[in-house]
């Protein structure tokens, strides 16, 4: 198995406007070096998300070879700032400024642009002003104009139409996505750009017939630098989830093989240089607000911790845990969001990746992008031992989808949790032997999907033409029914017959919970699977959970399980600022 050499994260760029950066420096096996740099200029969107973590071993595996590389995050997407409203000019800018800072921190002679997906177009737009000696192009964007179109109709898939309406033309899945940006966008197209001057390496998707190959013959008749690799791996690192993505670990040892074969050792080998202890911390201004934060790191693993101008450690520090195998910034970077609009309230505010997830080390098995792997809960009481060293004494812990399952599993352990912040949790419990895979083949949709469905002639014709699961479906629902039935009967008999042990385990647990002066607060879409297990566990609308103003539950109509549409992630970043200023604020002192 390839282990990563430790990388450097600190900010890059402008001060009023940074970025985070991870620096791989080389690694020499010799008194030689390569003295060559590789910028890596990542996709955008979803792509980024689910590729994080095989640019990380495309950089680390080039830095074992003797590279030094620079992987960082545009402004707008990841950790970075949120300042230009230019996008492409200002990554085509980023890009620049990653090259320069190569150049002149590590001293390298030669430069190479190393992209994936649009990362490649933006590579090649700007090789020249960058004086790249090679670029790295993996399954290119060719045209923007048509990338930018296709962007836009992938949004609208596999969302409901209930949530489709209320998009605007201005987003796209999750992220801000402006009439300047689509047309900047359209304006790169790599069959009308010059053929480059350097040595290219072209890698070709292999999910769909590409114009890689075209490209690559247009370019071979005007240069004879130019090569052409269709080796698998594109598919198996672009899925669904990043949970699922496979590092493609062969194609980046060809990758590794050819610029090692265009920059062999020959230079005497130079010492990396050391970033001061300053470049781990960023301050500047959004929106006229003032975001401080810090890079750190504790037992392993790498996080960003939020500071309010005036930290307070009499208020509990908030710590956000990954939603599935997406790194800290979480989806469409609502951690990112969060955590700036807390910080605004006084609050401390932690994202950090559990090991196996980003930057962080890899699980006690070995493994990386292991959702569920049982490490998860000892990686958050680290976090919690790390946050305690600062002063913080309590603590609220918040997460989506498995991220909410590992803040509610902590909080079965650890007695410093004084609030919960639980977003569509789709499990309480989980079977270490079973995968993600197998529990979605034995997991059905939300109740109102299947009420909805019934009104479909189309679900009907598929029902006789056996294309649905109806054993599974009918299984399933009995059980919902029968959790929901008994649910109701404890609520009805609970004045007069006050028997604990009929409730949910996790029933008992929330309620003791609160019981203990802590607070619980539940995030739910209305369409989602999430509404149906809360149901199960705690009556309709948590009726077994009410009797405490300590918990609250708010289900929101037409969003999606990781809250996709802008206005969704602005309400709910607007709910639970509220509801922990409330509970936590200087007011509730």
């Amino acid at each position: 198995m390839f282990h990563p050499p430790a990388a450097q994260a600190f900010w890059l760029g402008d001060s009023a406007a940074p970025m985070l950066a991870h620096y791989h420096p080389a690694q020499h096996n010799s008194k030689l070096s390569r003295r060559c740099g590789v910028v890596l200029c990542a996709p955008f969107g979803h792509e980024y998300m689910v590729s994080y973590l095989s640019l990380r071993m495309l950089a680390a595996r080039l830095s074992a070879a003797g590279f030094d590389v620079l992987s960082f995050d545009y402004q707008h997407t990841g950790d970075a700032a949120d300042i230009s409203t230019a996008q492409i000019a200002a990554w085509q800018d980023n890009i620049r400024t990653a090259a320069g800072w190569l150049r002149e921190q590590a001293q390298v002679q030669h430069l190479c642009l190393a992209g994936l997906r649009f990362g490649a177009l933006l590579a090649a737009s700007v090789s020249d002003a960058c004086r790249a000696d090679a670029l790295l192009l993996c399954a290119p964007v060719i045209s923007g104009r048509a990338y930018a179109r296709e962007l836009q109709v992938l949004r609208n898939m596999g969302l409901p139409p209930e949530v489709l309406e209320t998009l605007s033309d201005e987003e796209l899945t999750g992220y801000v996505f402006p009439a300047e940006t689509r047309s900047a966008m359209a304006a790169l197209d790599l069959k009308k750009m010059a053929v480059p001057a350097c040595p290219v390496l072209l890698l070709s998707r292999d999910d769909i017939e590409g114009q890689e190959a075209a490209l690559a013959a247009q370019w071979q008749q005007q240069h004879d630098a130019v090569c052409f690799s269709a080796l698998p791996g594109y598919q198996a690192m672009m899925q669904v989830d990043a949970h699922s993505s496979v590092v493609p670990h062969a194609m980046w040892q060809h990758c590794t093989d050819w610029l090692s074969g265009l920059f062999p050792e020959t230079h005497t080998a130079i010492a990396a240089p050391k970033l001061p202890a300053s470049a781990s911390e960023a301050q500047w201004l959004q929106d006229a607000m003032t975001i401080r934060e810090q890079i750190v790191h504790f037992d392993g693993m790498e996080g960003v911790l939020s500071l309010p101008q005036q930290p307070d450690t009499q208020k509990p520090a908030v710590i956000l845990c990954n939603i599935g195998a997406n790194h800290r910034t979480g989806n469409h970077r609502l951690y990112v969001k969060l955590a700036r609009t807390l910080i605004q309230q006084g609050f401390t505010v932690l994202r950090f990746d559990k090991s196996g997830i980003g930057y962080s080390r890899a699980t006690a098995a070995g493994n990386h992008n292991d959702v569920h792997a049982a490490d998860g809960v000892a990686d958050i009481r680290a976090a919690m031992d790390f946050l305690e060293q600062q002063g913080y004494q309590e603590f609220v812990l918040g997460g989506l989808c498995s991220g909410a399952y590992f803040a509610y599993s902590t909080s079965l352990a650890d007695k410093r949790i004084c609030g919960l912040m639980l977003m569509n949790q789709l499990v309480y419990v989980w079977n270490p032997e079973e995968t993600i895979e197998q529990r979605r083949q034995t997991s059905i949709k939300s109740s109102s999907f299947y009420v909805k469905a019934l009104r479909d002639p189309a679900t009907w014709k598929r029902l006789f033409s056996g294309d649905i699961r109806f054993g599974l479906i009918f299984s399933k629902l009995t059980a919902r029914i029968l959790k929901r039935l008994a649910a109701i009967a404890h609520k009805l008999t609970e004045n007069w017959l006050p028997i604990s042990f009929l409730l949910s385990p996790e029933a008992r647990h929330l309620r003791a919970f609160c019981a203990q002066g802590r607070h619980v607060l539940m995030v739910m879409d209305a369409g989602d699977a999430s509404v149906d297990l809360m149901t199960e566990k705690f009556g309709r609308h948590a009726a077994l959970l009410r009797h405490s103003n300590r918990f609250d539950l708010w289900i929101l109509r037409g969003v999606d399980h990781t809250f996709t549409p802008l206005h969704a992630q602005q309400k709910v970043i607007s709910y639970l600022t509220k509801q922990l200023q409330q509970r936590f604020g200087d007011s509730a002192a």
